[in-house]
């Protein structure tokens, strides 16, 4: 029984590993779409001409104290693959 256990427990966890590589891949791609300039760093002028238009100054603002962990003024594709992957936890 404990074998069948730890069986279990391990294909759980494979299924899951499987799920946050393919999330991290789908955040890397979106991070890419953003980066228009490919400088491997997103800012505010790239995210507006993403959101053309939807997003006022106070949304951006919060986005980039939201996501902007080291206060750079841009956003790394990490900083960005944390963010994404913490909205994508709080959803489930």
């Amino acid at each position: 029984q404990v074998v069948t256990v730890v069986r279990m427990l391990l294909r759980l966890w494979m299924l899951w590993l499987a799920r946050v590589q393919a999330d991290e891949s789908e955040f890397k791609q979106d991070f890419l779409e953003f980066d228009l300039n490919k400088d491997n760093q997103i800012d505010a002028q790239e995210v507006r001409a993403q959101f053309k238009g939807e997003l006022d100054a106070k949304e951006l603002h919060q986005f980039f104290i939201d996501v902007d962990q080291d206060l750079s003024g841009t956003i790394s594709m990490q900083e960005y693959i944390n963010y994404a992957a913490s909205l994508n936890a709080a959803e489930r």
